[in-house]
Order: structure tokens, then C-alpha cells, then sequence
């Protein structure tokens, strides 16, 4: 039963009232306790607890997650730029004199430098739209719904490109800016501006530290979202999933008279091995709780999740039965199958000690007959709930279908045909009990597929400003390179020496990365019930990924640098 609060009312306010009209109206001794929930509608698409009925969340952490993975890819852009800026800005030191000479001011320049990194991001956000709309198929088929793009459509979008614009600008322009503007026009002129000149290189280490550890961080948190949607994959939930069709039906009396009938009719068909009716399978979206009692026991601080199943429910989802029977058969609550998740609740260590014992629950009382071994009644995010079946035909909405493999084709036509014959007033719509499960980690996909591919990237930027950085040191050792190199030093000795400074800032990178990352993926994995246990083994291949990435960019450089002519450095000394 669902009730809209009134507006204007705070919903804290209705507790009280709504703990006194449960103790007012509901039995106090039932081993369950009832219970009502007050969840704003502003929440229905984030709450990871109740969920809405399409059953398709994105939890607000998720979305923040994104929203800073994002912003973590704007700084490492923001701090490429600054390296390379500032790594070619030798190169403009000629410019920067005459303009002096001349008679422009340090804050005319910096101006000028600011507008171009301006104009720079405009030609790159340009770019970017047109590489949205490119990707916008692929983010639809991702996020299974319709995305757009519309600048028109929003105006807010301008807004936020405009933003973009001047954050970006400022964060990746001023420092070079203020190192370009600020060379002397005498030194600038005679080309006499050194790579000691432009900035502090302590401080261009630091930009590739903290660009080497949000990298690490990615790499990591990819890591452990494909290997948790690896172990979800594989992971038994206590039945069979594959080749069951879940077929919905209708719940008028005048279909349920029918049941019987089209039950027998699919049974008959060839490459149908079961069928059984049900209100929802073993796990599924769509779980009822209730209040129960066992054996005129005191009251407990639990409730019973409740199924409505025939007698071949066990025999078509492949639940073991350790202790007793299966339901027989029965359009009404006559007896009870229950799971070893309830016997622990009871306390009861032997299954067959609740055999023959009666449980109360949805307004009948009957005997347990037997027990199942746990099932996954949700996700793998949630814990297994104590669980009772039972065989009542006007709960039922669901056909299951199990299937052999190899004749699905053809027995997936006969059932639509056999359906179409018996009740062909009704829309004929089926599901496979695979992609139910899916489904449940829909929003794990779009995070593993996400994470991959901002990795992708932030390794890709990261390789471009570690090149601008060895390029930088390249430059500013150009002397010392060829002095080492006239004095003997050999190609691979100065490989070494450019390599061996580099390494030792992914290692510290790594040792900033490990406890962040440790932190989030902690905190995600927590989200699951049944979860991998976060070994080292992440971080260690992301350490591996970054010093292979460190190896590969400063080894290129380094060997042109290497490879260059000691007497075109000295020839002016």
C-alpha cells in the first residue's frame, strides 16, 4: 500500500503517530514485526534501499564518483598544459623581449598568454561537442535509455561549457602565463633564458606526482570493478539461472482457470524439461515480505520473506532440498518449504526439527514440510533473508520455463504459439532468468565500462605530460648530457640516468594512490553483501602499469636526447 504524505508536512513528524497506529492495529505477537517506510519521492531514483518499481537506480555516490573522476581528468589536462607550456617556453622567450622593448606591460602579456590557453580550451570544447554527439549511440546502448545532447534543448549546457571554459583557462594558463611574462628582455633577447629560468622544476614534479597517483587511483578502482563483476558472474546463487524462461501471466480468475491447461500444454512440448507457476523467482526485484509466527513462539525482530510457488518450483530452479519433502499440489496454503537462513534465525541447528511444525503467515496456518538450501533471494548486494514457499494460484504472475539449450529456438515458438492458443486476449512477454540477474548489476556494468575507459585516458594523458616533463629535464640537461657523453658515458648510461629520477616519483605517486584507493574501493565494496577480498594484487599492477608507462615515455625521450650531437650543445662554449 503506498500513501502520499500531504503537502507542507515533514514526514519526521509522522513516526509517533505512525509507531501508535501500529500498536494500536497490528497483532504484537507475531514473530515479525510489521513496519511502514517514508521515502521522498525526490529519492525514488537514488535510494539504494527501497529502490523504485523499474527496479533502475543510480545511487548519489555513484554520481559524485563519476563527477569526480571527471574533475580528476580536467586536472591531469590542466596539468599536461602546464608542463608543456612551460617546457616550450623557451622557444617564446625572444617574443617576450622584443614585446617589453617595445613597451608592453607584464599584465598585457599575461592577458595575451591567458587568451590564447582561452582561445586553446574554446577550440578544444568544439572539438568535444563534436566528439559527443559521435558518442552518443555508444552512451545510449551503455546506459540502456535516450540521451541528448541539445544545446538548444538546455540553455543550461551553455552555462556549464562557459564555466568550463574560464575554470579550465585559468587553471591551466596562469602559471605559465606568470613564468612566460616574467623573463627579462635583456637576458631574452641575447637568448641567454635557461630551462633554470622557467618556474620551479620542484614544482612540475610535484603536478606529475599527483598526475602519476590520481592514475593509480583509477587503475586500481578498475581493477577491483571488473574483479567484483567477475566474482558477481561467477558466483553460485543457489539455483539454476540458465536456459529458464520467465513468462508473465495474468492474475483474473478467469486466466487462473486456465492455468492448469497451458501448464500441461508447454510441459509437452519438445526441449521443455519443467514448469512451474510462481509469484517471482528465486531472486528477483520483486520480493514480499510478511509477518509470521512459528510454533506460538515469543516475538522475534524479523520478517519472512514469502513466495508463492507450485509444486515444481523446486525441481525448475534446481533447489536442493536437504531435509524433507516438496510442496505437493495445492491452489491453496496447505504446507511450507523453507531455507536454512529461517532455521538459523530459529535457532534450530537440525533441519528435520522444524519438519512437521506450523507456521502462520498471510492469514493461513500450515505445516513445514521441507528445506531448501540457501538461495540468493536478491542481489549479491544484499544478505539471503529467511525465506518461505508456498502454493497459492491467485499470487501467482509468473510462468517459469526451464529449457533445454539446444532446442530453445523451437520450444520459445511452440510456448508463444501454445500461449497465443489459451489465452490470446493477453500479450505474450517474456524474459530470461539470465538477464533478470543481470539487470540487478546494471549500474556495476555502466561503472566497470566507465572506469575502463577514463583509465584509458588518464594513462593516455599521462604519458603526454610525462613526455612534456622528460622533454623539459632533456632540455635543461642538454650540456651535462653531451659533457657525460664526450667524457665516455654510453647511450644506455644516460637512459639510466634520466630513467632512474622518474622512477622514484611513480613510486611515491603509488605510495599517495594506495591508501585513497584503498579508502574508495573499501567503501564501494561494502556496498555488497557477498564481495572479493581487496588484495594487493591491485595495487601492485597499477604500480607495475605506471612504471611501465614511466619506462616506455622516458626511455623514447631520453634516447633522442641521448642520440644528439655533443657539439651542437658545446660548439658556443
Amino acid at each position: 500500500m503506498l500513501c502520499v504524505v500531504k503537502k507542507g508536512i515533514d514526514a519526521a513528524s509522522l513516526e509517533a503517530p505512525m509507531q501508535k497506529f501500529i500498536a494500536k492495529y497490528y497483532d504484537k505477537t507475531n514473530v515479525g514485526k510489521e513496519h511502514h517506510i517514508f521515502q521522498p519521492l525526490t529519492e525514488i531514483h537514488y535510494n539504494e534501499v527501497y529502490s523504485n518499481f523499474a527496479y533502475k537506480i543510480m545511487p548519489k555516490g555513484q554520481i559524485i564518483g563519476l563527477i569526480v573522476i571527471g574533475v580528476f581528468l580536467l586536472l591531469t589536462a590542466c596539468i599536461n598544459f602546464i608542463n608543456l607550456a612551460t617546457a616550450q617556453a623557451i622557444s617564446r622567450s625572444k617574443e617576450v623581449g622584443i614585446r617589453k622593448v617595445m613597451g608592453s606591460l607584464r599584465k598585457q602579456l599575461i592577458w595575451q598568454f591567458l587568451s590564447e590557453t582561452t582561445l586553446i580550451t574554446t577550440i578544444a570544447l568544439l572539438i568535444a561537442c563534436v566528439l559527443t554527439e559521435l558518442a552518443l549511440p555508444g552512451m545510449r546502448n551503455l546506459f540502456s535509455g535516450e540521451i541528448n545532447f541539445s544545446l538548444f534543448g538546455h540553455p543550461v549546457i551553455f552555462i556549464f561549457m562557459i564555466a568550463l571554459i574560464l575554470i579550465v583557462s585559468f587553471l591551466a594558463g596562469f602559471y605559465p602565463a606568470m613564468i612566460i611574462s616574467g623573463f627579462s628582455p635583456a637576458l631574452a633577447i641575447k637568448n641567454k633564458i635557461s630551462a633554470a629560468n622557467v618556474g620551479a622544476l620542484g614544482l612540475r614534479k610535484a603536478l606529475v606526482v599527483i598526475q602519476f597517483a590520481i592514475t593509480a587511483v583509477l587503475i586500481i578502482g578498475t581493477l577491483v570493478v571488473v574483479n567484483q563483476m567477475q566474482f558477481m558472474r561467477n558466483q553460485s546463487l543457489g539455483f539454476d539461472t540458465n536456459a529458464i524462461a520467465l513468462v508473465d501471466v495474468p492474475s483474473d480468475s478467469l486466466s487462473q482457470f486456465k492455468f492448469g491447461l497451458l501448464k500441461d500444454k508447454i510441459s509437452k512440448i519438445a526441449g521443455v524439461k519443467s514448469v512451474s507457476y510462481c509469484s517471482a523467482a528465486p531472486s528477483s526485484g520483486n520480493n514480499n515480505t510478511s509477518s509470521f509466527k512459528y510454533n506460538s513462539t515469543k516475538d522475534e525482530n524479523f520478517q519472512l520473506n514469502v513466495k508463492a510457488a507450485d509444486e515444481d518450483y523446486t525441481k525448475t530452479f534446481s533447489l536442493k532440498l536437504i531435509a524433507g519433502r516438496t510442496l505437493s499440489k495445492s491452489d491453496t496454503i496447505k504446507e511450507f518449504v523453507v531455507n536454512e537462513t529461517l532455521l538459523k534465525k530459529l535457532n534450530i541447528t537440525n533441519p528435520n526439527d522444524i519438519l512437521g511444525k506450523y507456521i502462520r503467515t498471510q492469514g493461513h496456518q500450515a505445516p513445514v514440510v521441507g528445506v531448501v538450501k540457501d538461495f540468493n533471494n536478491f542481489s549479491l548486494h544484499d544478505k539471503i533473508e529467511p525465506t518461505a514457499i508456498f502454493s497459492v494460484i491467485w499470487a501467482y504472475n509468473t510462468i517459469a520455463i526451464k529449457l533445454d539449450p539446444r532446442e530453445m529456438l523451437s520450444a520459445m515458438k511452440a510456448i508463444e504459439k501454445e500461449w497465443n492458443n489459451t489465452l490470446p486476449e493477453y500479450v505474450y512477454k517474456t524474459d530470461f532468468m539470465d538477464n533478470q540477474i543481470s539487470s540487478f548489476y546494471e549500474t556495476e556494468r555502466v561503472m566497470g565500462v566507465l572506469f575502463k575507459l577514463f583509465a584509458g585516458v588518464v594513462i593516455f594523458i599521462s604519458f603526454i605530460g610525462l613526455f612534456g616533463l622528460i622533454s623539459f629535464i632533456a632540455t635543461q640537461r642538454t650540456k651535462e648530457i653531451a659533457i657525460r657523453k664526450v667524457l665516455g658515458a654510453s647511450t644506455i648510461e644516460l637512459i639510466k640516468m634520466l630513467n632512474s629520477s622518474f622512477l622514484w616519483m611513480v613510486l611515491i605517486a603509488n605510495l599517495i594512490a594506495w591508501p585513497v584507493a584503498y579508502i574508495f574501493a573499501s567503501k564501494w565494496l561494502d556496498g555488497f553483501a557477498y564481495r572479493i577480498p581487496l588484495s594487493i594484487w591491485p595495487f601492485v599492477l597499477a604500480m607495475c602499469i605506471s612504471i611501465l608507462i614511466t619506462l616506455i615515455t622516458v626511455s623514447l625521450r631520453s634516447y633522442r636526447a641521448a642520440h644528439t650531437n655533443p657539439i651542437d650543445a658545446l660548439k658556443y662554449e
